[in-house]
């Protein structure tokens, strides 16, 4: 008889909110502050200001977890929050002091941007009028390299955030901002994944190489190849659960690991609990935060590495261990386990953002530090399984569940054909039943028992767990 204890397909309990106590103090104090004036859930501000600290440091540093493990500082983050949920109120708040750092760091090299774009624009003019002219190769080819030239050390207006770009239109941004950019939207950005604007066809190996800076190559039709060496993309997305539904769904993210990058978020709405309040403005909270934005963003590009005091490489060995733990107890197609799997390089990246904020590359990372972002990937953790249990294949789940119970209770058994079962549970394909299956077995609500000397799981018994029954 089978009757091993359930797990169930969703958590029964609400997940804890965001430490917000792990945040850097001048952070703390303005995620708490926008919350409040802006009354929206303080886990959307937190949130988002993991992906601001990231825009201002990616490319910065790296965080040594050992000597021959490393990772970069940017992250992809999403929340999942219906219309009128205030995200645009929460994102002007957040990225003011990014954009008034763009704005007058380009006012202030206004003049040697435009020399540059005059200068390149009147090289090619004399490439150009060479060519026309029918001139010496040798000619064309000495303008051509300084051109070259050039470009290697581009004046161009400087750009840290992007709302809707198209893979090929983001590569060309990065191309100009020394290979990075944070694509930070209210709106969302799945949909451009997706292929919105290119009839359904994507490319999305510019988002997947930009998390870890791996070297890129995009062939472009209109101006030729363009290379990207270190190329880092950070998001800090706000969508609506359908399109995150769809996302996760999507076995284009999904299957090549897009979907693993992101941390999800899914804060409490208080639509219907707010009151009309004027708070007054809590001016040194808002100069202390922009301080903080702007000492980041003056930071220099570097591939130095922040190392691990032996008190943080403890901690983070500790945490590493449950991790692993955890990963070997899921079963192999498991969502949560293929979260997992990447949460430990995040982990570390979170480290090394909550580092930054108070503290040099050189310095080691301390035991609070890194106790600080265990906690939040622990918030991350459960805001995951929060959205998995949400998701189509749960929905599906419980679904067959609910069929097997009916009609073995209807027959007075508890073990069936897998061919009897996709008899009735007509509603999936065969295929589509198939993972299911695999899902429920992973969760002890069934077991499978196949023929012998047989693979194929087609033939077999499905063994009901009496629990389920009862």
């Amino acid at each position: 008889m089978f009757n091993e204890v359930i797990i169930p397909l969703k958590s029964t309990s609400p997940p804890t909110p965001f430490p917000l106590g792990a945040l850097p103090t001048n952070m703390r104090h303005f995620v708490e502050y926008t919350a409040k004036a802006i009354q929206v859930h303080s886990d959307m501000p937190a949130t988002l200001a993991l992906s601001v600290l990231s825009a201002c440091v990616q490319g910065k540093a790296k965080i040594a977890v050992t000597p021959e493990w490393s990772e970069e500082l940017n992250l992809y983050t999403a929340v999942i929050a219906e219309p009128g949920e205030r995200k645009s109120a929460v994102f002007a708040a957040l990225t003011a002091p990014v954009q008034e750092f763009v704005e007058n760091y380009n006012q202030l090299h206004a003049a040697e941007i435009a020399a540059y774009k005059n200068k390149l624009n009147k090289l090619e003019a004399q490439k150009s009028d060479l060519i026309n002219k029918g001139s010496n190769d040798d000619d064309i080819e000495k303008l051509q390299l300084e051109i070259l030239e050039l470009e290697a050390a581009p004046q161009t207006p400087l750009r840290l955030i992007a709302t809707d770009c198209t893979p090929e239109a983001t590569a060309a941004v990065m191309a100009a901002n020394n290979g990075k950019i944070a694509i930070l939207s209210d709106e969302g950005v799945f949909d451009v994944m997706a292929g919105l604007y290119t009839n359904g066809r994507t490319n999305i190996n510019i988002y997947l190489n930009s998390y870890d800076g791996q070297t890129i190559s995009i062939d472009r039709k209109s101006s030729g190849s363009l290379g990207l060496e270190r190329p880092l993309i950070t998001f800090g997305v706000c969508c609506q659960p359908s399109v995150i539904t769809d996302f996760v769904a999507d076995k284009r993210f999904f299957g090549k690991g897009l979907a693993q990058r992101f941390l999800f978020c899914q804060p409490p709405s208080l639509c219907g609990k707010r009151t009309l309040i004027n708070l007054p403005v809590e001016q040194n909270t808002k100069d202390e935060y922009a301080a903080l934005i702007n000492k980041l963003l003056s930071l220099p590009d570097s591939s130095e590495k922040i190392t691990l005091s032996e008190e943080a490489f403890s901690a983070f060995s500790d945490f590493f261990n449950e991790i692993e733990a955890k990963i070997g107890s899921e079963g192999k197609y498991s969502d949560t386990r293929s979260f997992l799997n990447k949460l430990l390089g995040k982990t570390a990246r979170i480290s090394g953002l909550l580092h930054l904020c108070d503290n040099n590359i050189s310095t080691p990372l301390n035991k609070d530090t890194m106790q600080n972002a265990i906690a939040i990937a622990r918030y991350f953790i459960a805001q995951n399984e929060l959205l998995m249990n949400e998701n189509s294949d749960i929905t599906a789940a419980e679904y067959v569940v609910e069929r097997i119970i009916k009609t073995s209770k209807k027959d007075g058994q508890d073990t069936y054909r897998a061919r009897d079962l996709k008899r009735f549970c007509q509603k999936y394909k065969s295929k589509e039943l198939d993972e299911i299956l695999l899902l429920l077995e992973e969760h002890k609500y069934v077991r499978f028992i196949p023929d012998a000397g047989k693979q194929d799981r087609s033939c077999g018994n499905y063994i009901i767990n009496q629990n389920i029954l009862a």
